[in-house]
């Protein structure tokens, strides 16, 4: 086996590696430049230094602005969706949550997302809403997702994989963008995204979005406490860049709006409304060792769960405010032409404010160290290994809220743990690749997890609440994986097989509460059903995907197959938890793309295959219970017209089949179709 190098590609990634070493906190790499130096889009997603995406050591997608311009889809998930090892649930109009080789489920809290390295994965519970990234489409660079565990770099909760959203820099020149459109089912938007450089060494950008949208029709027999409100999402940020000489600085903040029906981990469908702000620094310097990156960021969320409208006034179940505070340091070293090493740390405190806890305050501060070392020992062989300790402590503090059902001190605890990840990739002939990588990572539970307490209605005559379990620990998510691709011309081949395994599941309380109750007894005697760990589950399967041009077309085509095995809690009546992966994740899916770019116009359409699943919600007896979602072949497709000095008018749909099992949820999907106007300068 011989591989020819190229030095110029190379020493274009080394120098970004090294001038950059921040690239885990995704701040002030200029992803565009480097993917027309190499030909190809670049991520630091992996290993946290820039590399080409026929080289990562990891399964990855790098979704480029080219493709998500000429996309059908709407927002993230719907890019997400046509790619191999994927399942995006749509569960209503703006709740979906994207599940990486199985173990679908709602708010799935294994996949971390992450906006230019800022969180934007929601701790308090545990998921992502997907409406309040805090971004919009016109100004994202490329979307980088790695499949498999990817805590050794990122920490806790990228215990299946990492999203990393990474918008544009304005350092390389002034642009804007704007779209406007509307569409059946209440449908309207309107986004801007706007950047240029002030000076040799400032730049500026601001962004700002508005999203309307019906909910769509709920079935009868599906519980519906009040009236599902519709999808309406509201987004502003800025940032403030600037490079002097070998150092470089970057401020930003945002603020975001979302209100929507959602079903929550139980499976009962409510109204959700959030707020959610932040602000972000970053600072880079070059020095005559490598690089050096420090940065934070602070994240605020005040959330209301179960919102019904009376006489105009909001009144909610559940309301809570958490607050993020992170702050990273990282150093990237290039020890010789071959080998690099990544050294870094982070703290992290995490705080929860709500009347409906254990206390006034539920928090915990996470500290952890990491490195990374990459080798190529020969042109043949590269060598991937990064480890990830974490230490977090838990604590509460204000008024204890009564009834209460624990004790303080058992918020007081600290545990410790370790993730890694590995990789070995081989060359095989010219352009074939045969990659060996695994790893460990873990999802942490949720401060709803270690300290909710609400009361619920129940079959029992004691007042009953459903509260969390500061005892509760991690779920270790384990993964191995096995793949070769080629490059056959202009056509690139990639076949795979992987295998997951996820220990202690963490699970809310569901139906059948009759068997989960415990008795506590504060001064008078209370029943409590507790968030549980409910077991083991494995996924195994294969993923396969070419994609190239013909006679002037683009197009890929894949296929996932996902065996999973584990039911954990059960599906026989009554249902006491709502997880069981082997019945909620599909066992087929396939995707075909073919798109075609004229110059004048451009055209894609998106044919999407999913096998038939189950899934849960609570019917109007009240009752947890599966559903079954049909098998669906759905059909978007995007049409565009260039007119002129960047300005494109198009129409879009989804689901044009009218595919009721298109959104893979209780809701049966339906057709939206869009028209707008797009301006790119």
């Amino acid at each position: 086996m011989r591989v020819i190098r190229t030095p110029s590609l190379a020493s274009v990634l080394i120098a970004g590696a090294l001038c950059c070493p921040g690239a885990a906190l995704g701040q002030l790499v200029d992803y565009g430049a480097l993917q027309d130096a190499v030909g190809e889009p670049v991520t630091t997603s992996v290993t946290g230094k820039p590399q080409r995406a026929s080289e990562l050591p990891a399964s990855a997608v790098i979704v480029t602005r080219d493709q998500i311009a000429r996309s059908p889809a709407r927002d993230v998930p719907g890019l997400l969706k046509t790619y191999t090892g994927i399942d995006v649930n749509r569960w209503t109009a703006g709740q979906s949550d994207v599940a990486v080789r199985g173990g679908v489920q709602t708010y799935n809290a294994r996949l971390l997302v992450l906006v230019d390295g800022r969180q934007v994965y929601l701790d308090h519970y545990g998921m992502t809403d997907w409406n309040l990234l805090g971004v919009q489409l016109e100004e994202i660079q490329q979307i980088e997702l790695v499949r498999g565990p990817a805590a050794a770099l990122f920490g806790f909760n990228a215990a299946a994989g990492v999203v990393n959203i990474i918008t544009r820099r304005p350092a390389g020149g002034a642009y804007a963008t704007a779209a406007a459109s509307a569409g059946n089912k209440g449908f309207g938007r309107i986004a801007a995204s706007a950047g240029t450089p002030l000076t040799d060494q400032l730049a500026v950008k601001l962004t700002a979005g508005r999203l309307r949208e019906d909910e769509r029709r709920v079935p009868a027999d599906v519980l519906v406490p009040g009236v599902p409100d519709h999808l309406t999402a509201d987004q502003v940020s800025g940032e403030l860049s600037g490079r002097f000489g070998g150092a470089g600085v970057t401020l930003q903040g945002g603020y975001a709006t979302n209100r929507q029906a959602e079903y929550l981990p139980s499976q009962l469908l409510s109204n959700q409304r959030f707020r959610s702000g932040d602000v972000q620094a970053a600072y880079t310097q070059d020095t005559d060792w490598g690089g050096l990156t420090l940065g934070g960021y602070v994240n605020w969320l005040d959330a209301s769960y179960g919102v019904q409208g009376t006489n105009g006034q909001d009144n909610a179940a559940l309301v809570l405010n958490n607050r993020i505070a992170s702050v990273r340091g990282a150093g990237l070293y290039r020890l010789d032409a071959n080998t690099t090493v990544r050294l870094g740390a982070e703290y992290r405190d995490n705080r929860m404010r709500s009347l409906s806890q254990f206390s006034r305050a539920i928090a915990y501060g996470v500290g952890s160290l990491n490195a990374m070392l990459d080798m190529h020992p020969t042109d043949d062989v590269a060598v991937t290994a990064a480890a990830r300790i974490d230490r977090l402590a838990l604590r509460q503090s204000g008024a204890v809220i009564l009834p209460t059902v624990n004790r303080a001190e058992e918020f007081d605890r600290q545990f410790t743990r370790v993730s890694f990840n590995a990789a070995v990739l081989l060359k095989a002939g010219e352009t074939g690749q045969v990659r060996l990588n695994g790893g460990r990572g873990y999802q942490l539970p949720s401060l709803i997890n270690f300290g909710l307490r609400v009361p619920i209605a129940a079959p029992t005559t004691l007042p009953t609440l459903i509260a969390g379990r500061p005892e509760i620990m991690p779920s270790a998510t384990w993964s191995a994986e096995l793949a070769y691709s080629r490059a056959l011309g202009g056509t690139r081949v990639e076949a795979g097989l992987f295998w997951t395994r996820v220990e202690d599941a963490i699970a809310s309380p569901g139906d059948g509460l009759q068997d989960l109750l415990e008795l506590v007894l504060t001064p008078s005697p209370v029943a409590v059903a507790r968030f549980l760990s409910v077991g083991n589950y494995t996924t195994r399967g294969v993923e396969a995907s070419v994609a190239g041009r013909t006679l002037g077309m683009g197009w890929r085509a894949n296929y996932t197959f996902t065996d999973t095995n584990g039911d954990l809690a059960g599906t026989e009546l009554p249902i006491p938890a709502a997880l069981s992966p082997r019945s909620t994740t599909a066992r087929h899916k396939a995707n075909l793309e073919l798109s075609r770019d004229a110059g004048a116009w451009y055209a894609t359409g998106v044919a999407r295959y999913t096998s038939p699943t189950r899934q849960f919600s609570f019917t109007t007896e009240p009752r947890l219970r599966l559903f079954h979602v049909d098998e669906a072949v759905a059909l978007d497709a995007r049409i565009g017209v260039r007119l002129g000095r960047g300005l494109e008018m198009f129409a879009a749909g989804e689901n044009l089949t009218g595919a009721g099992g298109a959104a893979g949820s209780p809701i049966p999907a339906d057709t939206r179709v869009r028209g707008g106007l797009r301006l790119a300068v």
